[in-house]
């Protein structure tokens, strides 16, 4: 398979994520992205240019395993498609604050992804491990939470579960979620965390 051009791949980002902006990505229903990945391919300013590349079926794949994949963490300013999308969510600094208190900070040289997670403190010495992520990301936030209660037996755990809107989460699916955060040791909370446009656009 040839490589993608610079100046190809770059332009198929862009139309792709402006798209995804469009599309508000990161609340599109499983069904919903496989009809949007058909299109993508059909289309001449994304699969069309992709085409000299690579076959149809490897179109697909470079965008379900390349943009789509990393638009999520563009929203967090993360990562190499970052500057391409023009929304963003608010930042750790919000869900640290909207899940602990406004007297709580995130320590930014604690700061990772997959999943976003940091440890954070407050004035009076107190220090947080806060992980964050939507529901569909929950293994991923026990897991990570399991990791830094093998490290430390004593270290307090908050898990938060991230919406789009400020809807409470089903109740079977919060049951869990508490449930899971109990055997880790971990409290656990539940925040609206919406993106929206990025200043100045």
């Amino acid at each position: 398979m040839a490589k993608v051009p610079a100046d190809v791949r770059t332009a198929v980002i862009e139309e792709v994520v402006r798209r995804l902006d469009v599309a508000r990505w990161e609340e599109v229903s499983s069904s919903a992205a496989s009809e949007m990945y058909d299109r993508f391919v059909k289309d001449p300013k994304i699969g069309g240019r992709l085409s000299p590349y690579m076959p149809a079926e490897k179109v697909r794949v470079w965008i379900k395993d390349g943009p789509a994949k990393e638009y999520r963490r563009a929203l967090e300013g993360i990562g190499p498609i970052a500057s391409f999308t023009k929304r963003a969510y608010p930042g750790p600094e919000s869900v640290v604050r909207l899940a602990l208190g406004d007297q709580w900070l995130p320590k930014p040289d604690t700061i990772e992804e997959k999943p976003m997670r940091c440890f954070a403190e407050c004035p009076d010495g107190q220090s947080m491990f806060v992980i964050w992520g939507p529901l569909s990301a929950l293994q991923g936030l026990i897991w990570n939470s399991c990791l830094v209660r093998a490290g430390d037996s004593s270290k307090p755990i908050t898990v938060v579960v991230t919406k789009p809107n400020s809807a409470r989460l089903p109740a079977d699916d919060w049951k869990l979620v508490k449930a899971l955060c109990d055997i880790v040791g971990a409290d656990c909370e539940q925040v609206t965390y919406a993106v929206t446009r990025k200043p100045g656009l």
